[in-house]
């Protein structure tokens, strides 16, 4: 029988002892006889020792710590297999499981076994937090512009930087013209004001004597009824009765015509009244404009910029000056809609610098706007800070809204979590030590380090002495077999 490794049949002479075939029948050796052997094959210590590495690899995620127990353990399969002696590789074939096989079969059952790190569930403290990060404003922003145009700035009285309160001086503009304008509407109102007394003065007087035409006319009216009386005793004539009626009606004459110079003084009186009024708008309109030639900041706070100088002509569409009041400072924050059921007025919040590692701040949500920004899927946040030196406008900052805070929750490391279908879960060791168990729970809040556990997914107790897979768990599956390598803390 022709075997595989080239021995002639008949001798025991080796393949370097055959003579070599020539040149071109090796292009095209003879038909191998693959029919089952009498005899294993030659168990060679170069084999084993391939086999036994690639058995004990380790799995994804296992320490460096896992790595040189591996390497340890192929360096012994090695040297067991440089001590066996070469005569091995003609064991009988009457054995029906040869060493070989046996030592292959024992290396894949221990690699089943998984290198692990192992930490305890912890019970501690944890806050939830929303973390956005903003720039300082300022709550009040006041951008100054002229009221007057095309006026000459004849002082410009204070710069970027300088510190003004309200009422203060900013810029004068040039003023001549309306100040005589102020004076001229000035006068007039005066006139006027002589006007409207005269016409209230002879007002009076047309009352006055209409009173007076009244009782004439009253005195009149009964002397006639009176004389009309005595006719018919025959103490009086008719021609003394006419007379009377005469300087009657004449009397009722004079109150009417006093009655129509009251109304035509009445009307002068209203139209005076009127100019009056008139001069009086003149004249504040050129009081406000004299005013305005001078500009003065409405708030407290710091010139922030100033763009105007002496002698340019002023633009009421131009900005002069932009004043920055430094006591409210805000931030406003674009918070993700996801959290939008977490916050609340009155929450405190924690802001940091991002450029200055020691600049620590304070504030308080004011207002949280429940509409949402279509465009950017946020809401917009209010917070107050407490007014501190270094916190200014520009700042760009990290700020930490606290929504809610625990003393006692029970935590998991967050390298040992995983997530199956966004489900979050880790591996506990079993009861026997030699196994994990998978994990599925509730995660509440989360830190950089760990993430609250609320309870199992499947309602089981969950000990709080529970250890955990921290290191090594990404090949693991629920039941595996493992081997702690440490426990971290």
């Amino acid at each position: 029988m022709t075997t595989i490794w080239g021995a002639s049949q008949g001798t025991g002479g080796s393949y370097a002892d055959q003579p070599r075939a020539p040149q071109r029948a090796a292009r095209h050796p003879p038909p191998v006889d693959i029919r089952p052997m009498s005899r294993p094959l030659p168990q060679r210590p170069i084999l084993r020792l391939l086999l036994a590495s690639a058995l004990l690899l380790p799995p994804a995620g296992c320490s460096d710590s896992s790595m040189a127990d591996l390497d340890e353990a192929s360096a012994d399969a090695q040297s067991e297999a440089a001590d066996e002696p070469a005569a091995d590789s003609a064991t009988s074939s009457t054995d029906d499981t040869p060493a070989a096989n046996r030592s292959v079969a024992g290396g894949r059952d221990a690699a089943r076994e998984t290198l692990v790190v192992l930490a305890p569930l912890a019970v501690g403290p944890i806050r939830d937090e929303v973390v956005v990060s903003s720039k300082v404003e300022a709550r009040t922003v006041v951008t100054i512009f002229p009221k007057l145009s095309n006026l000459p700035v004849t002082s410009v009285r204070v710069d970027e930087g300088d510190h003004v309160s309200a009422g203060q001086v900013l810029m004068t503009l040039y003023d001549t013209e309306l100040s005589l304008s102020e004076q001229t509407a000035k006068a007039r109102l005066a006139e006027t004001s002589k006007e409207v007394e005269r016409a209230r003065h002879k007002l009076k007087e047309a009352e006055h004597r209409i009173s007076k035409a009244e009782r004439q006319a009253q005195k009149m009216r009964a002397d006639l009824a009176r004389f009309e009386g005595l006719v018919a005793d025959g103490l009086v004539n008719m021609q003394e009765v006419a007379d009377l009626r005469l300087q009657a009606e004449t009397a009722d004459d004079d109150l009417q015509l006093e009655r129509y110079a009251h109304e035509d003084l009445a009307l002068a009186a209203e139209l005076a009244d009127i100019r009056t009024t008139q001069a009086q708008i003149d004249w504040q309109r050129s009081k406000s404009d004299l005013s305005q030639a001078t500009v003065v900041s409405p708030v407290d706070g710091v010139i922030a910029s100033r763009d105007v100088d002496v002698g340019e002509l002023s633009a009421t569409a131009s900005a002069a000056f932009r004043v920055v009041d430094l006591s409210e400072p805000i931030l406003n924050l674009r918070v993700p809609q996801d959290a939008l059921r977490r916050l609340a007025p009155g929450q405190r919040v924690e802001v940091s610098s991002v450029t200055d590692p020691g600049g620590r701040y304070e504030g308080t949500v004011r207002t949280v706007n429940p509409v949402l920004d279509q465009l950017t899927g946020t809401v917009r946040v209010i917070v107050d800070l407490v007014p501190q030196p270094g916190l200014v406008p520009g700042l760009f900052c990290e700020a930490r809204i606290i929504t809610a805070a625990r003393d006692a929750a029970l935590l998991v490391d967050k390298r040992a979590v995983l997530y199956d279908d966004d489900q979050p879960v880790f591996f506990a060791l079993s009861e026997s030590g030699d196994s994990v168990e998978k994990v599925a729970f509730e995660a509440g809040a989360s830190t950089t380090k760990s993430i609250e556990v609320l309870a199992r997914t499947d309602g089981a107790e969950l000990p709080h002495d529970l250890q955990v897979v921290v290191v090594g768990q990404e090949s693991l599956k629920d039941g595996a077999r493992v081997k702690v390598r440490e426990t971290a803390y």
